[in-house]
């Protein structure tokens, strides 16, 4: 009896022993190599490999070593497994590596018309299948496709990988085979990455490098000069409009006029802080956006949040774009209808000047992604996210440049947070006609901007309902992979005609402002207290009231959903007003010293180059991550602390190289200035000491203020 027992403990001891850990994978692994396939040296190559492998050669196993083995984290969101990139690609084997992203899609049976496809909460003792079930369910990260690096031989193309990959898929025994789970692959162009694949420069390459030489001897030689001649007292003349246009680009001279501040309108200078406010949040929701395009250890923590109050404040983050819409019309409208108080100018010749204020920056910032920027690093994803952004820009700069972009190839737009310029120059022309009309007919003016109004909001209710869309954009993660491709980007998010009420709405304040200027009126204390309360309260419930929509079991309806997609950003745009004018002409003196705080001036004109360099930053963060990063809001806010460093330190070269320089020469060859008249001494000063203070203050709203209103 003794012995049967030993017998039985021994077999069942055997049979434990067999058990392999892999064996319960819920994804397989991939191949070793590629042994079926028609490329000769990639079979060769592969075998080779393989051989080596059984002869404990370190070069072989570094191979195996960077390549991923199995999932870990899968059922907590994350779908990525990246392996080893950079020890794949410095193997000293006898043949070139290649690292490659492989996608693996499970597809999985139904599991029953009694599932929930739209809860996060599961039964520990139900089947995994259900959370591997491909819900449909956009708020959730798809379970069932997950990404795997691959280390192999460079000599395989990404057709013979895939090819191979989905016939081992087929032929070999899994252990969800027995659940009728099956597995395809997919690769495709920018799935792989060789060492020294970003070594080789084309002539656009070496055109953007040419640029950058010229722009540092201008810049560097402009500056020792205007240093020299001030140096030894050799000043030229005045009038000397070489000598002007040459220190343009003086590193001093455009440091200087950071910090000045437009004094026509004292009331207008809590705009600076609310710029710089405004980006900050922009960046921000950009850096919870990108991250978590990218492979994210805990995303169940993500599906939670975005049917949270709290997380709404990040993932409805979007208004602060509208606030720079009502700013933008508020300062149009203000300075156009001062500047047409004084003589009215040709509105092409204000609209020219707009363009030609915009846009080098903009070319700069477009010509350094279609090149450089694909040089700048490596990683996992480098290929599969920078490459299709690099082609975007070669093939459709011209759209970008012709502030068309949101409406022309907008699927493959240059830089896709870029979509704001375009629908902010399509406002600037309506906008000068419209204050040249209330110049012209008070009456008919403030008629047609009502009707323009009533047409934006109008379009967005319309286009909503027509194409069945949400009332609000999700920030999910197939949109923060691919956003350009989304219906609701294209159709609401990035068009002129569904975004424009807050922009018009803003010249609705502008006007106020106008109105209000020198008048020395002042809001009543309770007056001051309703407005700022309500303002506050209409805009914390815009933001909020996205969690309904956010709320996977709110059942859609059509007209609410447009109606909640076309008066939403216009009632935060109202809010915004609000406080702005409580804080300008009521009793919110602590908001009107806080904003316009002169730290926030030299500030405010970094908004610009900060707004279109930012999320080159936060791109290139993402496609390098070697692997899985955990998500936190405390995190993610340091993240984004640091990109705003980053990119207001880098705007603040792109102001001193580009920005400034091309303004003083437009300035100087399209607005000429008249010679300054001789200054009367009443206060018993020097001459020159009254000079610089009258320069410093500039004492009207001029073309060139116009021109300056975007961001």
């Amino acid at each position: 009896m003794s012995s049967r027992l030993i017998v039985l403990f021994f077999l069942i001891c055997c049979a434990t022993a067999e058990i392999r850990d892999e064996e319960f994978d819920l994804f397989p692994r991939l191949p070793l190599g590629v042994i079926d396939t028609d490329n000769v040296v990639c079979k060769k190559q592969s075998r080779v490999y393989i051989e080596n492998l059984r002869n404990l050669s370190l070069w072989a196993h570094e191979i195996r070593d960077s390549t991923a083995k199995s999932l870990t984290g899968l059922l907590s969101g994350s779908i990525a497994q990246f392996g080893s990139y950079y020890e794949c690609l410095h193997v000293a084997a006898p043949f070139d590596t290649q690292y490659c992203i492989t996608s693996l899609v499970a597809d999985i049976p139904s599991q029953g018309p009694s599932m929930d496809r739209k809860s996060l909460d599961y039964d520990p003792n139900e089947s995994v299948l259900l959370k591997l079930y491909d819900k449909k369910d956009p708020s959730q990260q798809a379970r069932n496709i997950v990404l795997m690096g691959w280390c192999m031989p460079a000599s395989c193309r990404e057709d013979d990988l895939q090819n191979h990959v989905n016939k081992y898929l087929k032929n070999a025994d899994f252990f969800l085979k027995r659940h009728n789970v099956t597995y395809t692959a997919h690769l495709n162009e920018n799935s792989c990455q060789r060492r020294g694949e970003y070594t080789h420069y084309d002539h656009v390459d070496f055109s953007f490098g040419l640029v950058i030489i010229i722009l540092i001897v201008l810049v560097s030689s402009s500056s020792l000069y205007d240093h020299y001649r001030n140096k030894e007292e050799d000043k030229l003349k005045e009038g000397a409009q070489a000598s002007k246009l040459f220190l343009s680009f003086s590193i001093q001279r455009n440091f200087k006029k950071l910090p000045r501040a437009d004094g026509s309108n004292k009331a207008l200078s809590i705009l600076y802080g609310i710029r710089v406010f405004c980006i900050c949040m922009i960046i921000m929701d950009h850096r919870f956006g990108t991250h978590l395009s990218s492979a994210v250890l805990n995303f169940d923590m993500v599906e939670e949040q975005y049917r949270s109050s709290v997380g709404t404040l990040f993932f409805h983050g979007d208004l602060f774009v509208d606030s720079f819409f009502v700013l933008s019309g508020l300062l149009v409208t203000y300075s156009l209808l001062v500047q047409y108080d004084k003589k009215i100018t040709n509105p092409a010749i204000i609209i020219f000047l707009r363009y030609m204020r915009l846009t080098p920056l903009y070319a700069f910032v477009i010509f350094y992604y279609a090149t450089l920027f694909k040089y700048t690093g490596s990683g996992p994803m480098w290929k599969t996210i920078i490459n299709p952004e690099v082609q975007d820009c070669r093939e459709n700069w011209w759209t970008n440049l012709l502030y068309i972009s949101n409406y022309v190839n907008e699927e493959h737009m240059c830089m896709v947070h870029s979509w704001y310029l375009p629908c902010d120059f399509h406002y600037f022309v309506v906008a000068v006609l419209l204050c040249l009309a209330i110049n012209k007919n008070k009456k008919l003016g403030l008629t047609s901007l009502g009707v323009v109004i009533f047409l934006s909001l109008l379009s967005n209710f319309l286009v909503v309902l027509l194409h069945e869309l949400p009332a609000v954009l999700f920030f999910y993660p197939e949109f923060l992979r691919a956003p350009k491709m989304q219906r609701d980007f294209s159709l609401v998010y990035s068009k002129s005609h569904t975004r424009a009420g807050p922009y018009f709405i803003g010249m609705i304040a502008g006007y106020l402002f106008y109105r209000m200027k020198d008048s020395g009126k002042c809001l009543k204390n309770v007056y001051s207290r309703i407005i700022l309360v309500s303002s506050v309260v209409i805009m914390a419930a815009t933001i909020v009231t996205g969690t309904i929509f956010y709320d996977p079991y709110h059942e859609y309806n059509g007209a609410e959903s447009a109606l909640y997609s076309a008066l939403h950003r216009s009632v935060w745009a109202l809010g915004s007003i609000g406080i702005i004018y409580v804080a300008s002409y009521g009793h919110a003196k602590f908001i009107y010293r806080f904003l316009s705080w002169k730290p926030w001036i030299p500030l405010s004109k970094l908004v610009y180059g900060a707004y279109l360099i930012h999320m080159q930053y936060q791109i290139r963060a993402v496609a390098r991550r070697g692997g899985v990063d955990v998500v936190g809001y405390f995190d993610m806010i340091c993240y984004a602390l640091s990109d705003i460093a980053v990119a207001f330190s880098t705007a603040l070269v792109l102001y001193l190289a580009i920005e400034a320089p091309f303004r003083n020469i437009i300035a100087l060859l399209l607005v000429p200035q008249k010679e300054p008249k001789p200054v009367q001494n009443n206060n018993n000063l020097p001459a020159q000491e009254n000079k610089e203070t009258k320069e410093d203050v500039p004492s009207e709203v001029s073309c060139e203020a116009t021109c300056d209103s975007h961001l």
